[in-house]
């Protein structure tokens, strides 16, 4: 099978489809400024999707022919994305019965619901149009409207203002207009949702209730969502193009930043337990194996029975930085192990050693921030990332996903040709099932493709 953007898009969405809908029932570098939650939150007026949506703006029918926009993103959003349909979510029968097993009357009006499947804008900040079964509408992502929309207008409609696009651009993110083209931004708003921040988390009395295990991987959410601008010269006059691979990085370096918050704030416990959410859910979750054979590396972490933490993002940095410094790499691992056994001694030794391994995040992204990464090193990023595979560090269905769609972006931004792809559908097809998922299994697919990898 030849590698094109269809094919690896095909497989992606399909492992999509397969983790979440059904569970659902629906640059000179990398990096920009890193954003804190803080610096998610506006108090703009959110004017409602309706001030979007009508056809001299983002509401015709089908994309015009020559313009700066395509003017039909309402309807993408409204036909396709489901982030349009997440508040009539919680009314379906599955959002039901985790309400009913939570105890909570009604998912449609609890805060802990409401936080991610729909905009919770303050009633003082809500425009006339507003509707919060919109769910995820245009001002959650792109930030309220009322300040920047008279700006946004003028700037966006007229295709005689090319030239002045990257200026107009910046007029609207002066006036509050949010820089999704920044990869940062992107990421740290999506995972707040989509992963969790201290102001919300999908907690374990959730998950225990029914919600669905949360995954996420930025630039393939993205890709699916799906996108609903063009890529031409408008779009590049204002400065807004960045790669696939720019994202993905970001979205792991933001996952790897998230995950030791939360274990900050949560791994201590208001009565004998923590909460669990933070932790790797299929550390519990798997089937009674009295057969169980446990590698190498999961001995050296940690007693078997033992929880380990949510640190896929973590590792997977390990590996990324490695081509560039192995030295670092070497040092994210030992950390990132010093974490996990810190668990099992105090809550001073885990803030202590989470408090190291951040210092390695921030030097990983300058390190990668440095220059783009060079078609030798998106290989020997590949090779690091098959090396972990294979070795039995991808512990578990959660961990080979996120491998499986590092691989893929990695494959489609080299323009592999076909010589690796029989070995990819082999990986996809061990995660095609997750009851049916095996360790081995994707061990020996893994193996399969490196062993295809190093003889280029």
């Amino acid at each position: 099978m030849i590698n094109t953007p269809q094919t690896t898009l095909s497989r992606r969405a399909k492992l999509f489809v397969a983790c979440t809908l059904t569970a659902l029932g629906i640059s000179t570098g990398f990096f920009h400024a890193a954003y804190a939650e803080e610096q998610l939150s506006e108090d703009s007026v959110h004017l409602g999707v309706a001030s979007c949506a009508n056809t001299a703006c983002h509401g015709r029918a089908a994309p015009v022919e020559h313009g700066a926009i395509l003017q039909n993103e309402y309807r993408t959003w409204a036909k396709y994305d489901h982030h349009s349909r997440a508040y009539t979510l919680l009314k379906n029968e599955d959002s039901r019965r985790i309400a009913n097993n939570m105890g909570i009357e009604d998912a449609s009006e609890a805060h802990q619901c409401l936080a991610c499947h729909a905009d919770t804008t303050p009633k003082e900040l809500q425009g006339d149009k507003f509707q919060i079964a919109d769910g995820i509408g245009c001002e959650v992502c792109h930030g309220g409207a009322g300040n920047w929309i008279d700006s946004h207008y003028g700037a966006n409609t007229n295709s005689a203002a090319f030239d002045s696009a990257a200026a107009g651009h910046q007029e609207n993110l002066k006036n509050g207009l949010s820089p999704t083209e920044d990869p940062n931004f992107i990421a740290a708003l999506c995972q707040s949702c989509h992963l969790g921040n201290t102001n919300q988390l999908a907690n374990h009395e959730m998950m225990a209730a029914g919600h669905p295990r949360l995954r996420f991987e930025l630039d393939t959410w993205l890709a699916l969502m799906p996108p609903h601008h063009k890529v031409d010269a408008d779009y590049k006059l204002r400065g807004k193009q960045n790669s696939a691979t720019s994202r993905w990085f970001a979205g792991r370096i933001q996952a790897a930043q998230d995950s030791l918050t939360l274990l900050e704030k949560h791994s201590t416990p208001q009565g004998l337990i923590p909460e669990l959410a933070i932790f790797d859910c299929h550390s519990c979750h798997r089937p009674m194996d009295i057969t169980v054979r446990r590698s190498a590396s999961e001995k050296q972490l940690l007693p078997a029975g033992s929880m380990r933490i949510n640190d896929n993002a973590l590792r997977m940095l390990a590996a990324i930085v490695s081509v560039r410094d192995k030295a670092l790499s070497q040092e994210f691992s030992i950390a990132i192990r010093q974490l996990n056994q810190a668990t099992m001694v105090s809550a001073k030794a885990m803030h202590s050693a989470s408090d190291k391994l951040m210092v390695h995040i921030d030097t990983t992204k300058q390190i990668m921030s440095k220059s783009v990464l060079s078609i030798s090193e998106q290989q020997a990023m590949t090779i690091a990332l098959l090396k972990q595979g294979a070795s039995g560090e991808v512990r578990d269905y959660a961990d080979a996903e996120q491998l499986f769609l590092a691989l893929q972006l990695l494959s489609y931004s080299k323009n592999d040709s076909s010589s690796s792809q029989q070995s990819y559908e082999d990986i996809f097809l061990v995660l095609n099932d997750e009851k049916k998922y095996t360790q081995n299994h994707f061990k020996a697919a893994v193996q399969k493709t490196l062993n295809s990898a190093m003889e280029k």
